[in-house]
C-alpha cells in the first residue's frame, strides 16, 4: 500500500508532524519536507520582524452600542391611519457583543500616530492606553474614526516610533501568502494566522480579501506578505452599513484588510479630526412598487430634497450600476460615507435625467413628511355631516 503523507503546519508550535510510510522518508531529508520547514520558519520570522511595529490597545469604560431600534420602541404612538416615519439612524449593523480585552494596532508614523480598527472603540471608552513594543504604556487620544471603512487613528506622545514597510497596492497579487498578526490574546509574541490573498478590490474597491482567519484579537493589526511588508490593516466588513457589520464573520475564512493606498487617503482626513459617518440620501422607498425603485417620500432637508427630487421619481442607477429594489440601493451606498458624491440616474414621467448628490449624515436630515394611509376598512366611516 502506498503511504499517504498528511501535513500539519504548526506556527511556532514545534516541528511538522507526518503520518504514513512517506513520513519517515520525509523526516530524513525529503526535499518537500525541507521546503515546508523553510516556509514555517518564514512565518515565524515575519511575526518576529513585525513585533516592533505592533502595539497593544486597551480601553476603560464605555458601554455596548445599542443595536437596531424598532418602531415599537419609539416614545409615543403614531396618529391613527398614519404610517410611522422614524428618523434616519446610524445602526451598528450587527448584534455582535464587544468583549473586554486588549486589541491590536500598528505604528503609522514615527511621530506617534497609530492606526487600528474603529470597531475597537464602538463602546466609546473613557480612557485608551497603548503599550509599545519596548514596554512603554502611554495614554492615547482617539483623533477620529471612519465608521464606514472601519479605521481609527490614535495619537500618543512619542517620537521615533519604528514604522513598517508597506506593500504597494499595485504589487498585491491574488494567491500570494497572507499572514495576519494580533496582540489581543495577551503575551508578548503576536498570534499568527496564515492564508492567501483571495481577492482584490472588494467592498467597492476598498479592501483586499483573505482566507487567513481574522477575529477581534487581530482586527486593527496588519495583514503581511512573506517579506514582512504590510498588505493592509485587518478590519471586519460586510455588504451592509454599520460599524460592526461583518463582525459575525470572524474566523470564517472571509476577511478583509484595507491596503495602503486607501488607508493613506483616509488617515489624511482623520488627522484633521474629522470622522467619517454613513452617507444618506434622505428618502423612503415605495414598497408596493415591484418593478422599479420608486421614491415614496423625501426628508426635508435632505440631499434629495435639495436636488429637487420628489415622490414618484424613480432611481435607475447609482454610479453607473443599475438598481431595481431597495437591496440594490443599500448595496450601492453602504461603503460611501457622508460628504462624498454619488451620481444618480433618475426618471420622472418617462423622462430620464442625471443628478450629482452629496450624501449627508443622519443628523443633517430632517423628518419625512407624514403620509396619509389608504382607507383602513376596519375603521368606521366618518359621518358625512362632520366637518
Amino acid at each position: 500500500m502506498i503511504g499517504v503523507r498528511i501535513l500539519t503546519i504548526g506556527i511556532g508550535l514545534g516541528p511538522l508532524c507526518f503520518t504514513g510510510a512517506v513520513g519517515e522518508a520525509a523526516s530524513t531529508g525529503d526535499a518537500a519536507y525541507e521546503v515546508l520547514r523553510a516556509t514555517q520558519k518564514t512565518f515565524r520570522d515575519v511575526a518576529a520582524d513585525m513585533r516592533p511595529y505592533l502595539v497593544r490597545i486597551e480601553t476603560v469604560g464605555g458601554s455596548q452600542p445599542r443595536g437596531l431600534i424598532r418602531m415599537d420602541e419609539e416614545e409615543g404612538q403614531p396618529a391613527p391611519r398614519r404610517r410611522p416615519q422614524g428618523p434616519f439612524r446610524d445602526t451598528t449593523g450587527s448584534g455582535f457583543v464587544i468583549a473586554d480585552g486588549p486589541t491590536t494596532g500598528i505604528a503609522y508614523s514615527a511621530d506617534g500616530y497609530i492606526v487600528t480598527s474603529s470597531v475597537n472603540f464602538v463602546r466609546e471608552p473613557v480612557l485608551i492606553s497603548v503599550t509599545l513594543a519596548d514596554g512603554r504604556r502611554l495614554a492615547a487620544e482617539l483623533v477620529a474614526r471612519d465608521r464606514v471603512r472601519k479605521i481609527a487613528l490614535l495619537k500618543v506622545d512619542a517620537v521615533g516610533l519604528p514604522v513598517p514597510t508597506w506593500c504597494e497596492t499595485a504589487d498585491i497579487r491574488v494567491g500570494q501568502w497572507a499572514i495576519a498578526l494580533g496582540l489581543g490574546f495577551g503575551g508578548e509574541a503576536p498570534s499568527v494566522t496564515v492564508g492567501i490573498v483571495s481577492a482584490l478590490d472588494r467592498m467597492h474597491g476598498n479592501a483586499v480579501q483573505t482566507d487567513a482567519k481574522l477575529n477581534p484579537a487581530n482586527y486593527g493589526g496588519p495583514l503581511c506578505d512573506i517579506h514582512g511588508r504590510v498588505i493592509g490593516i485587518c478590519v471586519p466588513m460586510a455588504q451592509r452599513p454599520g460599524e460592526l457589520a461583518g463582525m459575525e464573520l470572524y474566523d470564517s475564512g472571509v476577511g478583509f484588510a484595507l491596503p495602503k493606498g486607501r488607508l493613506d487617503e483616509i488617515v489624511a482626513v482623520l488627522k484633521t479630526g474629522r470622522s467619517f459617518y454613513r452617507g444618506w440620501l434622505g428618502i423612503s422607498i415605495d414598497p408596493s412598487a415591484t418593478d422599479a425603485l420608486v421614491i415614496r417620500n423625501v426628508a426635508v432637508p435632505s440631499p434629495m430634497h435639495e436636488a429637487g427630487v420628489g415622490p414618484g421619481d424613480k432611481i435607475l442607477a447609482v454610479d453607473g450600476k443599475s438598481v431595481r429594489h431597495f437591496g440594490d440601493l443599500v448595496h450601492a451606498l453602504y461603503m460611501i460615507p457622508a460628504g462624498e458624491q454619488v451620481h444618480l440616474e433618475m426618471e420622472r414621467d418617462d423622462s430620464a435625467f442625471g443628478l450629482l448628490v452629496t450624501l449627508a449624515r443622519s443628523t443633517e436630515l430632517g423628518p419625512l413628511p407624514e403620509l396619509e394611509e389608504p382607507l383602513d376598512p376596519s375603521s368606521p366611516l366618518p359621518d358625512p355631516g362632520d366637518e
